[in-house]
């Protein structure tokens, strides 16, 4: 049953990029973003450049006005401020501009290459091999497409503002350097201490983060399980106990934040105090050579606020490089998920349709699972076109692997399948989905109408879905509830009952007609009465059902029974037949009695 399936997860970053220091990663990380969506965030670095131009430019217009107004004001001369407040209006229009333009087109990158994120994410849990999926718990895979996505892009939000900066930090130390060559030395000798502290803070967080996406994940798992068994919960009187526990996994998250806000919050002060410490020695410098008559007061001015414009890119830069480690640790998360090889039972390209009709099954020593625990062993089954199948046997005996395995989600170790007589393995995936239906004891449904879950995008009309709706034993829907068909059931169909629940997924499963239809207990909260309903419109269809089943009604009902116990075929008859297994009859009995008591 092998496959050539190969669908690429088409997510921004998702490249070879974890190797190397945090630092290159992270560069290399933001680099497949850019690349990923580069007309917006072209845009941003462009308001960047704007704004960062128009600060640089504020500066001159300040010492300049100091010189030839307020100077010479202060000398008794003729100053004449119009121009002056001109300059500074314009300036001023052209930073707002400027903000107004990176702010809008960052946060436009920000918020497509999360999106691009959480879709690839969406798309790789549906391409993942079912136990792979069933492997991580809903809370982590739920992290995954929220903080997880979130954090992977951090870094981005900055990123536009600290290229463009860049343009800020040269034309500052250009302009400075005209002014001064001694004031341009002294701010000289900073940035490689910013430079080295971004590196170091880098490094430092790392740790610190990966715990803490790790706790919040966990934190996430502890409120779905919370949520889920809420029921159980309060019958069991474990409300303190279940606070408890979910309050230890939010004191874990609270530790670890603090951890990494500590961490962070040495550094930002690093980076706050650095310039201010530059910004004294500037003045120190710039006082003596004032005094001295080697420098313009108005010079001077310029000179403290073009200090004060270059440490703003050093801080900005360092923001940037502080969120890198919280992207690179994010992403990660999500890759593990990404990296995942495809499913192999996955065939985009098969060669053999299957026929009209109702489909023909046949099983031949399936093996499944590891041989010193077979979850099928030697499992062999011929079911005829048309026929109903019950598949009966005590837990744990391998009823749900074989229909696992029909339904090509499961694959098998040894034995073939073959289905319409067709093997398995070679059908496209399209066809196969088309001509095969299945229901199952735990009714997915989805946000939306009854119709709507019924139809689940597929080319079915209304009519057809509201004949399976009658054929599920659901047709009472359309007048029990407030909109009929249409009536919006909420998440999981959480406004229903299970029983209803149940029918509308089998609906689900009828209204594409299909050849083979697997149900795996999908009737076992609904009322024994209309079951039966149920079970007589299917065997009248034309269409070939195996179900797993535990009542007697429909094991009698069907055309056949088979019993299954340590994952073999122990017996395949008529129910009246089976009777005269004593395991089987004791089987029956079991079952008898738990419907008594039902």
């Amino acid at each position: 049953m092998a496959s050539t399936a190969s669908i690429p997860p088409s997510a921004p970053g998702h490249t070879d990029i974890h190797r190397g220091s945090i630092l290159v990663r992270g560069l290399r990380l933001v680099a497949t973003y850019v690349r990923s969506r580069p007309a917006p965030f072209v845009a941003a670095v462009t308001g960047s450049v704007l704004f960062a131009a128009a600060t640089v430019a504020s500066t001159l217009v300040l010492g300049r006005a100091t010189d030839e107004v307020l100077v010479a004001a202060f000398d008794g001369g003729d100053a004449s401020v119009g121009w002056a407040v001109a300059a500074i209006v314009a300036v001023a229009v052209i930073r707002a501009a400027g903000v107004t333009t990176r702010r809008w087109f960052a946060g436009k990158t920000g918020a497509f290459v999360r999106s691009d994120l959480q879709k690839a994410l969406a798309r790789r849990y549906l391409s993942l091999p079912v136990d792979a999926v069933h492997r991580r718990s809903r809370g982590q895979l739920l992290a995954h497409l929220d903080t997880d996505s979130l954090a992977a892009v951090d870094a981005l939000h900055p990123l536009p503002f600290a290229l463009g900066v860049v343009t800020m930090l040269v034309l500052g130390v250009a302009s400075l350097a005209a002014v001064d060559t001694a004031l341009t030395l002294v701010t000289a000798v900073l940035l490689p201490v910013v430079a080295a502290t971004s590196a170091l803070n880098a490094r430092l967080v790392q740790g610190p983060v990966t715990v803490e996406r790790r706790a919040n994940a966990a934190m996430a798992s502890a409120a779905d399980e919370i949520i889920d068994g809420v029921q159980v919960v309060k019958t069991l009187g474990r409300e303190d106990a279940e606070t408890a526990r979910f309050a230890a996994h939010t004191d874990e998250l609270r530790r670890r934040r603090v951890t990494v806000g500590t961490v962070r919050a040495l550094f930002a002060a690093v980076f706050t105090a650095v310039p201010q410490l530059g910004a004294v020695a500037l003045i120190a410098v710039g006082a003596e050579r004032v005094g001295s008559g080697a420098l313009a007061p108005g010079d001077l001015v310029q000179a403290l606020t073009l200090f004060g414009v270059l440490a703003f890119p050093l801080q900005v830069i360092g923001f940037f490089l502080d969120d890198l480690p919280h992207s690179v640790v994010g992403h990660e998360r999500i890759a593990a998920v990404l990296d995942e090889p495809d499913d192999p039972l996955i065939n985009l390209h098969g060669d053999r349709d299957l026929p009209d009709g109702p489909l023909a099954v046949e099983v031949r020593d399936l093996c499944v699972g590891d041989p010193a625990r077979p979850r099928l062993d030697r499992f062999a089954l011929a079911v005829a076109p048309g026929e109903t199948i019950a598949v009966v046997g005590p837990t744990g005996g391998g009823k749900t692997t074989f229909i696992e395995v029909v339904c090509r989600l499961l694959a098998p170790r040894e034995g073939e399948v073959l289905v319409g007589g067709v093997e398995l393995g070679r059908v496209d995936d399209d066809a196969l989905r088309a001509r095969l239906g299945l229901a199952t004891q735990e009714a997915a449904l989805f946000r939306g109408s009854v119709i709507d879950n019924v139809v689940f995008a597929r080319p079915i009309s209304r009519e057809d879905a509201v004949a399976a709706l009658e054929t599920a034993g659901a047709g009472e829907l359309a007048t029990t509830l407030p909109d009929g068909f249409d009536t919006v059931i909420g998440e999981r169909g959480v406004t229903l009952s299970g029983g209803q629940r149940q029918r509308v997924a089998l609906a689900r499963a009828l209204a594409g007609r299909p050849g083979l239809l697997l149900l795996d207990d999908a009737t076992s909260a609904v009322d024994a009465r209309i079951e039966e309903g149920i079970l007589a419109r299917l065997t009248a269809d034309d269409t070939t059902v195996i179900m797993v089943t535990h009542r007697v009604a429909a094991m009698a009902s069907a055309d056949r029974v088979v019993f299954v116990a340590d994952g073999r075929v122990r017996g395949v008859a008529p129910h009246h037949e089976l009777l005269a297994d004593p395991a089987y009859r004791a089987l029956v009995d079991a079952y008898r009695s738990t419907e008594v008591l039902s």
